[in-house]
């Protein structure tokens, strides 16, 4: 399924989501990829919706951790939990790169919340994703204000790791799904695979079809919402709706299968009530086969396969 580089490299996926600090070290050699994985609390009020309140802490945690492991000058693909991420799926006319990228331009101001020049935009074109609209092809944009990017480049700089990328939960959850599901799910890059992903202040949910992601959508709930069983009720509404909504936009695609990741100890049957409701199997995602890689290590992992596979 995927093809290694032929050098020994090493490469960290850090995940800060909400007062979590969720890293992941992946190692790869010739012939295969290891793991090593770190998971601390930090201070409360550290980080609220992606933005340092107290940075001096998460620097002074950050940077403890890279020297006690021999981190120093690693390279590490991070990513933003927050509502100042903005994510979105285009459906354009077919077209060449060069038009479509002017076209995208025009499209900028009409999807993020702040103004261009303030933001860090970065695009994919998917390509054509549904068989009864061939002319249409769905691109992948996504935008985060430049001051807070400056913020992570900063604190990942004094801390002594180089900040290659800023990645997006959706496509670390599906680098994740890909080169785990080689081990524990042998089909999911032929079917279509909705992943929940649970935050300190955000649930993702990412459906991607045939190793692709075809629908991506963020909810403003966060693990301490599933303390009351109505409000976990009103959140597995909100999963269910946005799955039937993908299920009717791509011609009735049916998921095949439900994966839950992230703070899944918070959670009291939600997975078996979604699961009821989309009529498709749930599981949590853990991965005993890769280096007991937990649901909570999902989007750290994704993260650190960036470019090595």
């Amino acid at each position: 399924m995927f093809k290694f580089k032929s050098r020994n490299s090493q490469q960290l996926g850090i995940e800060i989501n909400g007062d979590n600090l969720t890293i992941v070290l992946c190692k790869q050699s010739k012939s295969e990829i290891n793991f090593e994985k770190l998971s601390i609390n930090l201070e409360g009020g550290t980080v609220e919706n992606g933005l340092f309140l107290n940075p001096q802490h998460l620097l002074t945690t950050l940077s403890s951790i890279v020297e006690d492991n021999n981190w120093q000058g690693l390279n590490a693909v991070t990513t933003i939990v927050s509502r100042q991420m903005v994510v979105r799926h285009l459906e354009l006319p077919m077209m060449h790169d060069n038009e479509l990228a002017e076209t995208i331009k025009w499209e900028i101001a009409q999807h993020i919340p702040y103004g261009e020049e303030e933001a860090v935009v970065d695009w994919h074109n998917l390509g054509s994703m549904k068989k009864d609209q061939p002319n249409l092809t769905t691109v992948l944009l996504a935008a985060i204000p430049k001051e807070t990017v400056y913020s992570y480049y900063q604190i990942f700089k004094e801390a002594g790791v180089n900040l290659q990328a800023i990645d997006i939960v959706p496509a670390a959850l599906r680098r994740w799904l890909l080169y785990s599901g080689f081990y524990q799910w042998p089909d999911v890059d032929v079917l279509t695979i909705t992943i929940v992903n649970i935050g300190d202040e955000m649930i993702n949910l990412v459906v991607i079809r045939e190793g692709v992601v075809q629908f991506a959508r963020s909810l403003a709930y966060g693990k301490q919402h599933f303390s009351s069983i109505e409000t976990e009720d009103l959140i597995s509404d909100e999963l269910y709706r946005s799955i039937e909504y993908y299920q009717n936009q791509y011609n009735g695609q049916r998921v095949a299968r439900i994966i839950f990741t992230g703070a899944t100890e918070a959670m009291n049957g939600l997975h078996k009530k979604l699961a009821k409701k989309v009529e498709a199997p749930s599981e949590l995602g853990s991965i005993p086969a890769i280096d007991e890689l937990e649901p909570n290590y999902a989007v750290a992992a994704g993260l650190s396969l960036k470019g090595v596979v």
